[in-house]
């Protein structure tokens, strides 16, 4: 079973359907921070394989901006989720934020996931947004959806060395 479980298309399809799991539930959330007038921190969620547990332990931790040095720079959010790796090392790693972002001097809000796992898997998925009276409207995922970035870096490549 354990072979199955580990096989590189059981674990790209496992990483893709754990990322999508809280890509989805933070755009549930964020409907309703916007609907109360908040913000939402950066969530990190982590996924732990344990010898001998049939199903992975999950952790997801809010990155409160406020607490870290210098806000929710993608800098220091790689340092943060590299530091909390390094001490426990784990099986697949997955990244949502929102973010604003300048595009022809306008800016323009979107959310953005990431994830990684140990045997390789790298995949990122943008989806822009907008506001509208307290109300959350989504366009469509840029490039198609869940997407493996190729060269690009991304915030959690510290985090597997």
């Amino acid at each position: 079973m354990d072979a199955v479980r580990n096989s590189p298309v059981s674990t790209y399809e496992r990483t893709l359907r754990f990322a999508d799991e809280l890509f989805q539930e933070f755009r549930l959330e964020l409907g309703r921070a916007v609907a109360a007038g908040s913000d939402l921190p950066p969530r990190v969620r982590v996924v732990h394989d344990r010898p001998g547990h049939m199903s992975p332990e999950f952790r997801t931790l809010a990155i409160p901006a406020a607490a870290t040095e210098g806000g929710a720079s993608p800098t220091v959010l790689s340092g943060a989720i590299a530091s909390y790796a390094r001490r426990n090392p784990p099986s697949c790693l997955m990244l949502v934020l929102d973010i604003v972002a300048t595009e022809n001097s306008e800016p323009r809000a979107l959310l953005v996931g990431e994830a990684r796992d140990r045997a390789g898997t790298r995949l990122f998925i943008v989806q822009p947004f907008s506001v509208k009276d307290r109300r959350v409207v989504w366009g469509d995922p840029l490039d198609g959806g869940w997407r493996d970035p190729g060269e690009d870096e991304m915030i959690i490549d510290e985090a597997f060395g």
